[in-house]
């Protein structure tokens, strides 16, 4: 995904659900400070979703976006990408704290993206292949610092299964990259 296209889909979302806050909680989030990960041979290259939470949200509103902007919409077999709008209750997921590490996206008063260091640890609590291969590249590319996630996941309280699946991670993490 490209800044532009996340831009374009922040206005679409905007303009159908007049939204008081949206915040930006998928790799995507990476964009607004780092516009060049969605260009070619980029991480973010073959991304084709932004996960958004908006708020406020009620049923009505959820069906609109996603039908208008959502993975089957005729938005997204135009354009080749889409929302996933998500509900507050999400938010329950991310590490303590995310909200005042927030940043705001530029052009829009009321979207902010989650902060990089708060995306690398969902990253490593869910720890898919995918998930791992992008903080490779973000640490690679000298967006990520091991040593500020490391300290991150230590300072930020997780729950016991989410806790030990990030420990695993990063410990395979620093494995990998202290060999190399």
């Amino acid at each position: 995904m490209r800044l532009r296209s996340l831009k374009q889909l922040l206005a679409a979302a905007s303009a159908l659900s007049a939204p008081e806050r949206i915040v930006i909680i998928g790799s995507s989030s990476l964009l607004p400070d780092n516009p060049t990960l969605g260009e070619a041979d980029q991480p973010l290259e073959q991304s084709y979703d932004t996960d958004l939470i908006i708020t406020p949200m009620d049923d009505e509103t959820a069906a609109i976006l996603a039908e208008s902007i959502g993975q089957q919409s005729a938005f997204a077999k135009r354009h080749g990408y889409y929302a996933d709008i998500l509900r507050p209750v999400m938010a329950e997921t991310l590490p303590a704290g995310w909200e005042s590490r927030l940043h705001p996206v530029e052009g829009f008063d009321y979207v902010f993206a989650l902060d990089i260091y708060d995306l690398a640890l969902v990253k490593l609590m869910v720890g898919r292949a995918k998930d791992l291969e992008l903080l490779r590249a973000l640490i690679g590319r000298k967006l990520l610092d091991l040593d500020r996630l490391s300290r991150h996941y230590q300072s930020v309280p997780l729950g016991e299964r989410d806790a030990i699946a990030a420990g695993r991670n990063l410990t395979l993490l620093c494995r990998e990259l202290n060999l190399q």
